[in-house]
């Protein structure tokens, strides 16, 4: 760090504290009892290697010179007089206040010394897992007061810390990220390192059985499990964070009586989620849809079907995977009792040369069973009865809908309910 010192006015502190100094030595001729006193020292923001001036009465007596983190003796003064003491200030200081040491006892500062410190780091350890040490190596690193990890973990506390070297453990709930690094001194510092810190996670390789059974419990194999705070099932409102027994390699945990069919989540302590590449099946669960002649959501919309706007009060979500019937995702919608077309598909303009029926699964929620809706396609109207707490597939056969030609919209329309449903497999068999 560069400083830049105005000349005229150094020369007039200079000769500011020369004259005070003759002055209080003049006084002292007459009023000096004999004990040592601090007065002053300076300059403030010193460096380490730079000299540091203790200015008072006696100071010819002093043995030596305690600064936070170092000692040094008479012998290492580089001038002393009943008035000044000048010394070289060591790197191992800290900041905190000075101790003149006497034989006639100890005189401590009021004030802190502080210092001009140029932390800098040279390297850190990059991975490591939640509760391991990491190292730190640089210059002036007993400065530093405060390391964050990422999603601003916080750590005031070290395992070691010394110039060139600071050990620090990883936080539980620190995440992947850079490192940010807080130092004291009279112009504090705060560096943020340019690589990151890989903080490991859970990872599953497997789990068996598939399928399993509600209630029962389901073993989960991979690396890092150890790590694992919870684990959430889909369906479920909340992670389980009771497990029957777990280890790095092996999580044994109870499915919940809510879990529904899809890829188990593991959530480390930093609340990260991962993800399994297999979803489970559930024992008693539906067999899997046969495949669609020409699909218009299965997952995703497929051959030019788009989303339209819909109307009334309800919402759509096209992207839940809380309750599926088949695949990975379905669409949640939320009814407002309006008579809203909360949910209209259209633009696709498929032919329906080939096929018979319109077929579309819908799960009801709570309060949905017996509710009818507004099934519209082609434009024209057929109404179907929801069915609670279970998937429903229904075929509707085209000639309901006078045998169109071609269809380019897809409709539900509530009939004065409000409730939510998923539905899922919509498309032509």
């Amino acid at each position: 760090m560069k400083i830049i010192f105005n000349t005229r006015l150094l020369l007039l502190i200079c000769l500011t504290v020369s004259i005070g100094i003759t002055a209080s030595c003049k006084k002292d001729k007459a009023t000096n009892t004999g004990k040592v006193e601090l007065l002053s020292f300076g300059p403030a923001g010193v460096q380490h290697g730079d000299t540091i001036s203790f200015i008072g009465n006696n100071l010819n007596k002093v043995t030596a010179i305690e600064l936070t983190g170092v000692s040094i003796p008479q012998s290492s003064f580089i001038q002393q007089t009943s008035v000044l003491i000048k010394i070289l200030v060591p790197e191992e200081a800290e900041r905190g206040p000075a101790t003149l040491k006497t034989p006639e006892g100890d005189v401590t500062s009021i004030t802190s010394i502080d210092f001009d410190v140029p932390v800098a780091i040279t390297s850190f350890t990059t991975t490591a897992r939640p509760g391991e040490n990491i190292t730190i190596t640089g210059t002036y690193l007993n400065w530093i007061s405060s390391i964050t990890f990422g999603k601003d973990v916080v750590v005031t506390e070290f395992v070691t810390r010394s110039l060139t070297e600071l050990v620090v453990t990883v936080p539980a709930d620190a995440q992947t990220g850079t490192l940010i690094i807080s130092t004291g001194g009279t112009e504090p510092l705060t560096i943020e390192t340019e690589e990151e810190l890989e903080v490991a996670l859970p990872a599953i390789h497997d789990f068996s059985p598939n399928p399993a059974e509600r209630g029962s419990n389901i073993t989960i194999r991979g690396t890092n499990l150890d790590l694992t705070m919870g684990v959430l099932f889909k369906g479920s409102t909340a992670p389980v964070t009771a497990f029957v027994s777990q280890s790095a390699t092996e999580l044994v945990v109870t499915i919940p009586e809510d879990a529904n069919k899809g890829k188990i989540t593991l959530l480390a302590h930093s609340l990260v989620a991962v993800e399994s590449d297999d979803a489970l099946e559930l024992v008693g669960d539906l067999p899997p849809l046969a495949p669609l002649g020409l699909v218009f959501y299965d997952d995703v919309l497929e051959n030019g079907w788009q989303k339209w706007g819909g109307w009334g009060g309800g919402a759509v979500d096209m992207d839940n995977s809380d309750n599926v019937r088949d695949g990975d995702k379905a669409i949640k919608v939320t009814f407002a009792n309006d008579w809203g077309g909360a949910l209209q598909l259209g633009g696709g303009n498929s032919s329906t040369t080939g096929y018979t029926n319109v077929v579309f699964s819908i799960f009801g929620t709570n309060g949905t069973e017996g509710k009818q809706l507004n099934v519209l396609v082609a434009g024209k109207e057929k109404v179907i009865t929801i069915v609670e707490g279970e998937w429903t597939e229904y075929n509707v056969p085209l000639t309901d809908y006078e045998s169109p030609a071609t269809i380019n919209e897809f409709t539900l329309q509530d009939r004065g309910f409000a409730g939510t449903i998923y539905i899922d497999h919509i498309g032509l068999k």
